[in-house]
């Protein structure tokens, strides 16, 4: 039997020969001030820290419904329904809790790169159990602060940690019911490694639920020159050309790590309503729920 990484390498060979593969390491993060945790020391390339420190800038104002991640705030709007409607599909949930705002009970999630915690609170209002993890400190630190002042009602349902997908992975094999990277991939570097760790985490039969930005021409002009130099609807160097990747490219990917991929969704951003919206194509922005079948 070949290795799953093995696997990968060889169904990117096909077509996919932008992906890089580079494992993380360099500058420290210390999470030991955050609610008593003991000291932990991670280790991070420089794009990463790039991308964590970026965030970390936007950190103060990832609550302020008008702020610079109002986009992110209105994206829930399709991707809780993508999800939640994802996960019932698969006939887990308890069928008297359809259409209810229980429906997810009993649903335990893993959200990776959580950020502030937007979609991680719409998801525990489902009555979810979800872990959120990320690698800024300043942005754990907001989520959970925002969940103690804004939601203690929903404290027994989050957990929220400071942890690289590759720790987490080692004491939660098959663990989760579904797997959640919403806005996440098009930052990643070793897309191959995180998605094995992320598949790692998830019961056989479970979900992994991904919503990214495609890499297409149209996409660079609309979604980033216009997005974030004109429009304002993302802050301005969030998204980076070399780092998106296509459908099939993450389809690829999941295939070689026994995940069956079962809808694929394109949607975009309507600039005059300020609203994000379904379409049929996967040009702009494309959402994705693959099944780990093995």
């Amino acid at each position: 039997m070949l290795s799953p990484l093995i696997k990968i390498q060889r169904h990117l060979l096909v077509g996919t020969p932008h992906l890089r593969y580079a494992q993380i390491s360099a500058n420290k993060i210390n999470n030991s001030a955050l609610n008593g945790q003991t000291q932990r020391t991670h280790t991070h390339t420089a794009s990463t820290q790039k991308e964590i420190d970026h965030h970390a800038k936007l950190s103060a104002n990832w609550w302020d419904l008008n702020g610079p991640m109002q986009s992110l705030h209105k994206l829930n709007e399709l991707r809780v329904p993508f999800i939640r409607d994802g996960i019932t599909s698969r006939g887990n949930v308890d069928p008297r809790l359809i259409n209810t705002t229980k429906v997810l009970q009993d649903q335990t999630i893993l959200e990776v790169g959580c950020g502030g915690g937007i979609l991680t609170e719409a998801l525990a209002r489902l009555n979810a159990n979800i872990t959120g993890v990320d690698l800024g400190e300043d942005v754990i630190r907001t989520a959970r602060e925002h969940l103690e002042i804004h939601s203690p009602d929903l404290k027994n349902n989050v957990t929220y940690k400071i942890e690289p997908i590759e720790v987490h992975a080692k004491t939660k094999l098959n663990h989760y019911d579904a797997v959640v990277c919403s806005e996440v991939l098009e930052h990643i570097d070793d897309k191959a490694g995180f998605l094995t760790h992320c598949v790692h985490t998830l019961k056989p039969g479970g979900s992994i639920f991904i919503t990214t930005m495609n890499k297409t021409i149209p996409l660079w002009i609309g979604g980033i020159l216009l997005a974030e130099n004109v429009f304002g609807i993302a802050p301005k160097n969030t998204h980076h050309w070399d780092k998106l990747a296509s459908p099939l490219d993450v389809q690829r990917i999941l295939s070689a790590l026994g995940c069956q991929t079962v809808l694929t969704n394109g949607f975009t951003y309507n600039v005059c309503r300020r609203r994000w919206k379904w379409i049929n194509t996967n040009v702009m922005c494309y959402a994705l729920q693959a099944i780990k079948i093995d």
